[in-house]
């Protein structure tokens, strides 16, 4: 079997303990794969990496193309080969999430998702960035958030499944962004009403983890037990 993989620079748990600022541009990222998601220095708006196409969702989820040089503290992407696809009716996202859920060989690996779909109602957020000094994620993001419901938009959701026994690593469970058929809406997804989609799944055996070398990312506590943190961070609404 081929063992597909999946390339990751920064953690979720230095993400939230104030690690904001990576040494991976996006130039490098690229040479890892064509799809993904994640943030970006300074929390200043969410990343979409799209058919090759790297896009910032800025504070009001309106997209604009990336440069090579941006760097970023958390991402991950892949060389997307659909491993299964299928079709899909939903009418909210966790009718989505249950209809993911059932198609997936095993909850204990990763996956990668590009679903293309017609959204009657998708709910996006972005951010401000942040600026120094630096304070954690749970701390500021209320203040940076700005949160939007957009309707009647044709798209693509770029996800990921992480497995809970890797809660530190990434996100456990559905991550999703967002990006329109005219690139010119995007964000982190937080609800939706989907109206037919068509989902593409990668099977996921194996995780190139790259760590941050940065003097921030070797203070970082990172024992600490995130997982209040990540359901308020992923559930915080406007």
């Amino acid at each position: 079997m081929l063992k597909h993989a999946i390339y990751q620079t920064g953690t979720l748990n230095s993400l939230l303990e104030a690690v904001y600022d990576g040494d991976t541009t996006l130039e490098y990222l690229a040479s890892k794969g064509n799809l993904g998601l994640g943030a970006l220095d300074a929390i200043d708006g969410e990343l979409i990496i799209c058919d090759g196409e790297f896009f910032r969702a800025d504070a009001n989820c309106r997209l604009n193309k990336l440069s090579k040089e941006d760097k970023t503290p958390f991402a991950l992407v892949c060389n997307f080969q659909p491993s299964l696809s299928f079709e899909l009716q939903s009418n909210s996202f966790a009718d989505l999430e249950q209809q993911l859920l059932a198609q997936l060989p095993s909850l204990n690996l990763i996956y990668s998702f590009k679903i293309k779909g017609n959204f009657k109602q998708i709910d996006l957020r972005s951010e401000e960035c942040t600026c120094r000094p630096y304070r954690r994620l749970i701390e500021i993001l209320p203040d940076l958030q700005r949160t939007f419901s957009f309707e009647n938009l044709q798209g693509t959701l770029v996800g990921v499944y992480f497995p809970s026994y890797l809660a530190q690593v990434n996100v456990p469970g559905f991550h999703f962004h967002f990006v329109d058929t005219k690139h010119e809406t995007g964000g982190h997804v937080f609800g939706l009403t989907l109206s037919a989609g068509t989902v593409d799944v990668q099977i996921i055996h194996e995780l190139d983890l790259r760590l941050i070398a940065t003097p921030e990312f070797y203070k970082a506590n990172l024992t600490r037990n995130i997982t209040d943190e990540v359901t308020q961070v992923e559930k915080l609404r406007s």
